[in-house]
């Protein structure tokens, strides 16, 4: 019984906070999942690292992908598994050349001058840059 009330609670705190992975109780995400969200503004939480694009949480490397167009994602569901899209509040904001949009799938995803960005599920380090030009397609965002 014990064991069934501490699953309940932590079903219900998995629930609330959105969270895809066990990456905020256990501290491994080896899901590929890094599903990252601006939670103390609606704005694109993004910094650069070593003149590339990075999320400001995990500091992940972010990628844009050449078969995209303008707020448009090419990437789908089986793209996805490799190429996570960088997931935004449907409360978004858009600051400077960071905006949001909405994909086919209801959730929505931050783009950079319009072209969306992705992580790459291989780069499981900060710092790694694994999917920098990938099949010639996908590329790192600089910032210098």
């Amino acid at each position: 019984m014990k064991n069934i009330m501490m699953l309940s609670l932590m079903s219900g705190v998995l629930a609330l906070s959105g969270c895809t992975t066990f990456n905020n109780l256990f501290g491994n995400d080896d899901s590929g999942q890094h599903n990252v969200q601006a939670t103390v503004s609606n704005t694109a939480p993004v910094t650069s690292i070593n003149g590339r694009l990075v999320d400001s949480r995990n500091r992940m490397t972010l990628y844009t992908y050449d078969k995209d167009t303008m707020n448009n994602s090419e990437c789908g569901s089986a793209c996805l598994v490799a190429w996570p899209a960088f997931k935004a509040p449907s409360n978004a904001r858009a600051s400077g050349q960071f905006a949001a949009f909405q994909r086919e799938d209801g959730t929505y995803q931050w783009a950079v001058n319009g072209k969306p960005l992705y992580f790459y599920a291989n780069d499981t380090e900060v710092g790694d840059v694994d999917g920098d030009n990938k099949l010639g397609v996908w590329h790192i965002v600089r910032t210098r």
